[in-house]
C-alpha cells in the first residue's frame, strides 16, 4: 500500500498486518485465508436462505452456486481481498434478516458488517448504499429520514473521508489497463455463477417422486418485511454488474470487473432460493427429500471436479505461461547478478528471490515510473547508440 500501487480501502492490509504479528505468514498461507473468507461466506449465504426458506430450499441454491460459481472457486485460491469482500456481503445481507424486527441489539454488530464492506473496496459503500436504497423502496410504513437504518449512514460517514484520503495517494498510472466491456462479459459475469439448467435437477427429481394425495408444502417465514428487503437488496446487488457495464458504455469511467462485483454471489444464493422456493410451493409435500438432495449434491461435486480439473490444468508447467518465465532451474543459486529484460520476466523471478536480478531498462524516463511501484526494484539503464 505505501507504494501507493494499491492504494485501497485498508481493512484487508490491515487485518493481515495484526494477524502477521501474532502469526507470521506467507503468500501461500493468505491463499488458505481467502479458502476460509469464501467458506465462511457461503456459510452465511446458506444460513440466511434457511431462515426464510427453510433447509432444503437453502442446501439446493448454496450448492448450486458454490459449486459453479467461477468468482468464488478462482477468489478462493487467490491471495487477495475479494474473497473476504464476498464473506463481509454475505454478512450485511445476514444482518439485514436480523435487523427487521428493529431490534437495537444488532445496531453495532449491522454497522460493523457495513463498515467493514466499505473498507474493504471501493465498490463496498456502492453494496451498502443500494441496501439503504432497499430500505427505502420497500419500507413504507416510515417517514424518509427515519427509512434508512442509523448503523448503515455512520458507516458511510465514516468511509467517505477514508475514500478520499486513499484515492488522493493512489498512483495516477493504475486504473489504465485495459478492462473488456464488450456485451459478452456482460453476460459472462453472470453465466459464469451459475447454469441455470442445473436448478432443474432438484425439481425435476421432486416431480418424479412426488405424491398426489399430500397437501403443498408452506414455505417457512418470519416475517413478510424481511423477504421483501432481501429481495430489493439482492435484485439491486445482481444489477451491479449491468449498472457498471452501462456506465463504461457511456463514459470513459470503466470500473467493469467482474471481481469487483463479488458480493453479488450471496444475492445470487437468495435469489435461486426464492426462485426454487416459488417453484416448489407448486409442487405435493414429498415424501422423501433425500433423494433430489443427493441428486442435487452428486450434481454439484461433478460440476466441481470438473471445474478443479480445468484450473489444474492452466496450473500445469507445461501449459501455464508464468512457469515459463522462471529461470530458477536454470540457473544455480550465486551471487551473480542476472539481467532481465520486460517486467513479465523479471517479477516472477525476483519475486522467489533465490538469486539477484536486475531490471534492464532502455529508456531514462521509465525509471522513475517503475521506481514508483517500489524502491527496492533494481534498474539498470542501457544505452543505447543512435
Amino acid at each position: 500500500m505505501l507504494t501507493g500501487i494499491n492504494f485501497s480501502p485498508p481493512l484487508y492490509f490491515l487485518f493481515n498486518f495484526c494477524l502477521q504479528l501474532v502469526f507470521p505468514t506467507s503468500i501461500e498461507q493468505l491463499r488458505t485465508q481467502s479458502l476460509i473468507f469464501i467458506i465462511i461466506g457461503i456459510i452465511l449465504s446458506f444460513l440466511l436462505t434457511r431462515k426464510i426458506f427453510g433447509t432444503t430450499i437453502a442446501f439446493f441454491s448454496t450448492i448450486l452456486v458454490a459449486s459453479q460459481s467461477n468468482l468464488l472457486l478462482s477468489q478462493a485460491q487467490e491471495a487477495r481481498h475479494y474473497a473476504m469482500f464476498f464473506a463481509c456481503g454475505s454478512w450485511v445481507l445476514f444482518m439485514q434478516s436480523l435487523n427487521d424486527s428493529g431490534a437495537k441489539q444488532y445496531n453495532w454488530t449491522t454497522f460493523l458488517a457495513h463498515f467493514c464492506l466499505c473498507q474493504l473496496h471501493y465498490l463496498g459503500i456502492i453494496f451498502s448504499g443500494l441496501v439503504g436504497l432497499s430500505y427505502l423502496i420497500s419500507n413504507k410504513e416510515k417517514a424518509i429520514i427515519n427509512k434508512i437504518p442509523f448503523p448503515l449512514i455512520t458507516s458511510w460517514i465514516i468511509s467517505v473521508p477514508v475514500y478520499l484520503f486513499f484515492l488522493s495517494k493512489q498512483s495516477s498510472h493504475l486504473g489504465n489497463w485495459h478492462k473488456p466491456n464488450e456485451l459478452s462479459d456482460l453476460l459472462a459475469t453472470y453465466n459464469d455463477s451459475l447454469l441455470i439448467l442445473t436448478i432443474f435437477v432438484p425439481i425435476i427429481t421432486f416431480i418424479i417422486i412426488h405424491e398426489s394425495n399430500k397437501d403443498t408444502e408452506s414455505i417457512t417465514m418470519e416475517g413478510a418485511n424481511c423477504l421483501i428487503f432481501i429481495m430489493v437488496t439482492s435484485l439491486l446487488w445482481f444489477s451491479v454488474s449491468l449498472i457498471f457495464w452501462t456506465i463504461s458504455q457511456l463514459s470513459s469511467l470503466n470500473l467493469f470487473v467482474d471481481r469487483y462485483f463479488i458480493p453479488k454471489e450471496a444475492a445470487l444464493i437468495f435469489l435461486v432460493g426464492y426462485g426454487i422456493s416459488f417453484i416448489f410451493q407448486k409442487f405435493p409435500q414429498q415424501k422423501s427429500e433425500s433423494i433430489p438432495m443427493l441428486g442435487t449434491l452428486a450434481l454439484a461435486i461433478m460440476l466441481l471436479l470438473m471445474s478443479t480439473k480445468r484450473a489444474a490444468f492452466g496450473l500445469n508447467k507445461d501449459t501455464n505461461y508464468h512457469h515459463s518465465l522462471i529461470i530458477e532451474e536454470l540457473y544455480p543459486k550465486s551471487e551473480q547478478p542476472i539481467i532481465l529484460e520486460g517486467d513479465p520476466k523479471y517479477f516472477p523471478n525476483a519475486y522467489l528471490n533465490r538469486n539477484k536480478y536486475f531490471l534492464l531498462i532502455k529508456k531514462r524516463d521509465l525509471i522513475k515510473t517503475y521506481n514508483q511501484f517500489s524502491k527496492k526494484l533494481n534498474t539498470k539503464l542501457l544505452k543505447v547508440e543512435g
